[in-house]
């Protein structure tokens, strides 16, 4: 992808070489938000086929064009809410990683800060495609017990953590920060959102546990 100053945007770099990716990114005159917004809009389609096909794993006792209609409704609900939950997650990172680095002495813009942090979600892709390959029946009887095997999975999963890599590489460069200063924000940020996930996971397990027992007496 060239663009007016003739710099050649090869995105197969940000795989095998992101440094050189990210160090060709801060010579270009404008930024496209076009890569970007197709990876995050891909990963909300991703989402919401998964969503789907988790409702049709359950059994409701109900008729196969009831059933083909809940998962078609369940579909698009989730492909519009993982887009404009991804966005806002974008936007609201971007926001404050721009902020933090610059007052750490950085040189950057909130609009780079978006390319870099929407464009580092890209392992995702490959995670939900294996997610949507390999996805488990949901079990009803079974769904207030936390899986604290699936939760740590998922902070520690190769493609969480390649994004976490790619996204300190890429604000550490176009910063012009050091990789230690940079992942300050970075991992702070990922924390903070693995301890929001585990609270709000543990309070509906309760609610659900709570619920099934209502249920029984």
């Amino acid at each position: 992808m060239n663009n007016r100053n003739g710099v050649n945007m090869n995105y197969f770099n940000l795989i095998i070489h992101p440094v050189q990716f990210f160090k060709q990114l801060i010579t270009k005159e404008k930024i496209s938000l076009l890569i970007p917004a197709f990876i995050l809009i891909l990963i909300g389609i991703l989402s919401g086929l998964i969503a789907g096909n988790a409702v049709s794993t359950i059994n409701m006792g109900i008729a196969e064009d009831q059933m083909s209609m809940i998962k078609g409704i369940t579909i698009g609900t989730g492909i519009f809410s993982g887009i404009i939950g991804l966005v806002l997650t974008v936007v609201i990172k971007a926001g404050i990683f721009n902020f933090i680095l610059n007052k750490m002495g950085g040189a950057g813009k909130f609009k780079t800060a978006v390319y870099v942090v929407s464009l580092a979600y890209f392992p995702k892709i490959f995670q939900s495609i294996l997610n949507l390959i390999f996805q488990h029946p949901i079990n009803l009887t079974t769904t207030y017990k936390f899986d604290w095997v699936a939760f740590l999975g998922s902070i520690f999963s190769i493609f969480n953590i390649w994004q976490i890599f790619i996204t300190i590489i890429g604000l550490s460069v176009v910063y012009g920060l050091s990789y230690k200063k940079t992942a300050i924000p970075v991992i702070g940020m990922e924390i903070l959102s693995a301890g929001f996930t585990l609270g709000t996971s543990l309070v509906a397990a309760n609610s659900m546990a709570s619920l099934s027992n209502t249920s029984i007496k």
